[in-house]
């Protein structure tokens, strides 16, 4: 008995240790030890992406013009060239930062976009461009808020890795019992895509970014200024508020240019005009910008002639570390304006309004001007209109009769400046319509 109980236990004893034996390869053929190779990472679906200014390309501090340092916003100015830069994985020559030994099956698809918040607060988009570029430049036009943005896509495709691709050779085919080895055929092997890749060894990976931008004003606000007599035929305008009525038409229409090159278009009124000038002038770069001055109608010569003259006239810097600018007329002989010239006895209104390109040039504001001595004493109405009854002019005739002046201010809210201070003289002599003769 004692023998037979001894052979039993041995027998158990086999038994056990080729089951644990036969789990142990079961479980290593189908890779589910503790010892199998982690899980591979998949490719992401985007990445990260850095977008900003080169700060190289005047692009001013964060405290400028009273900003707030810890805003996010680029500051620049208007009519200046600037370079934006990003930074994002997919936009790079190697692919194995965003996953270890992938590698770009295209090119990148990338679209820069700008948008410009307009009066309501709402972003309007002023260009979306599919440019396949990293880089862009360009300037803004116009001062006001801007939000950039760029975004891109590329095909990532990963390289084949992993035990299963390490036991069979590249090219060959496992045979039936390598597959049953490794617990059969995997899915991913299966699915093969007319390029010759699986579905899991390739994704379209995004990024995207934007940024906003503050473009400040650096251009003097445009001027218009309309003088009228009541004289003849001339319908004068009742109050200076009338008048700006039937200048705001104008002003609108044209941005803030002259309405019309035409000299006879300016008998009901004679117009200075002030502004950034023509398309061309308008784009230049803040340190060569000028403005031009026009004046048109038979207010600004002696004679009494109707014309049309227009001149280009320096801008210059106001305040350099604010970078505003200044335009300032100062009329006289050697001036494109020599002067305003109104006839005595005859009553006559002038009303002034500034256009500021900051708002796109879409609405007109209110501007100081006066007539003054030469001391500053302000030259008082007679009821609604002005009226000189002692002429002053040629100067050297009336050397005892007060010297006058028309002054004005324009300003925006960013500081820029437009003033001008020409002579007014008083002359004595009949209009055109009643002859042209001198008394």
């Amino acid at each position: 008995m004692v023998v037979a109980v001894l052979f039993s236990f041995a027998v158990m004893i086999t038994a056990e240790e080729a089951a644990t034996s036969t789990a142990t390869a079961t479980s290593t053929a189908t890779g589910t030890d503790t010892a199998a190779a982690p899980e591979e990472t998949p490719i992401p679906d985007n990445t990260d992406m850095t977008l900003g200014m080169k700060t190289d390309s005047n692009v001013m501090p964060a405290t400028f013009r009273g900003g707030d340092p810890d805003s996010s916003l680029v500051h620049c100015l208007e009519d200046v060239y600037y370079e934006k830069q990003e930074h994002a994985l997919i936009y790079k020559e190697d692919a194995s930062e965003i996953k270890e030994g992938a590698k770009f099956e295209s090119d990148p698809n990338i679209t820069w976009d700008t948008k410009v918040k307009d009066a309501d607060g709402n972003w309007k988009t002023l260009s979306s461009a599919n440019t396949n570029m990293a880089a862009d430049g360009g300037k803004f036009y116009a001062p006001g808020e801007y939000q950039i943005g760029n975004s891109g896509a590329r095909q990532v495709g990963a390289s084949s890795s992993g035990a299963d691709n390490e036991a069979v050779g590249e090219g060959d085919d496992p045979t039936d019992d390598e597959k049953e080895a490794a617990g059969g055929d995997k899915t991913e092997t299966a699915l093969v895509g007319e390029n010759g890749k699986t579905e899991a060894e390739t994704k379209t990976v995004t990024a995207q970014q934007s940024m906003g931008v503050q473009v400040h004003d650096v251009t003097s606000p445009d001027l218009w200024v309309a003088f009228q007599e009541g004289a003849g035929t001339v319908d004068m305008a009742a109050t200076e508020q009338e008048l700006k009525g039937k200048m705001m038409e104008k002003i609108i229409t044209t941005m803030g240019r002259p309405f019309s090159p035409n000299a006879d278009d300016y008998v009901e009124a004679s117009y200075m005009f002030i502004d950034e000038g023509a398309e061309g002038e308008r784009d230049l770069e803040p340190f060569k910008k000028t403005a031009r001055l026009t004046v048109a109608g038979a207010l600004f010569n002696e004679r009494g002639a109707t014309k049309f003259e227009t001149k280009a006239i320096e801008s210059n810097t106001l305040d350099k570390e604010a970078m505003t600018r200044q335009v300032h007329v100062a009329g006289g002989d050697k001036s494109a304006l020599k002067g305003v010239f109104v006839r005595r006895n005859v009553p006559f209104i002038f009303a002034s309004m500034a256009i500021d390109n900051g708002d796109l040039r879409s609405k007109a504001g209110e501007v100081a001007c006066r007539i003054e001595k030469a001391d500053g004493t302000e030259v008082e109405k007679e009821g609604n209109s002005y009226l000189f009854r002692v002429p002053n002019f040629p100067r050297d005739n009336y050397e005892d009769q007060p010297e006058y002046f028309f002054v004005a201010k324009g300003s925006d809210k960013s500081g820029n400046l437009t003033t001008v201070r020409t002579p007014l003289y008083v002359v004595n002599t009949q209009a055109a319509f009643e002859g042209g003769s001198n008394q």
